[in-house]
């Protein structure tokens, strides 16, 4: 009976406590994906605003470009580390 309880107490898998840490380069990995999210969030909520605006579908579509060219401005740099990594 006491080898089931102290069986149960262990992680399934034998790794080594090292091989389960996160390291440096998983921690780079997260933050890059959070700022990615937010920057995807922040532009898709400012395009949503923008089609409750009553203005001219000229106008909507020319600043919905001006703000999509912004985003992927902003987003690159980002995208380009995070491939990288």
């Amino acid at each position: 009976m006491s080898d089931k309880r102290s069986s149960l107490a262990q992680p399934p898998f034998n790794r080594s406590s090292s091989e389960r840490m996160i390291t440096e380069r998983d921690l780079k990995i997260l933050w890059i994906s959070r700022t990615l999210t937010n920057m995807d969030y922040q532009c898709s909520e400012e395009i949503l605003r923008l089609d409750r605006y009553d203005l001219e579908i000229e106008q909507k579509n020319f600043i919905k470009a001006q703000l999509l060219r912004r985003y992927r401005e902003r987003r690159a740099p980002y995208q380009k580390l995070l491939e990288s990594l």
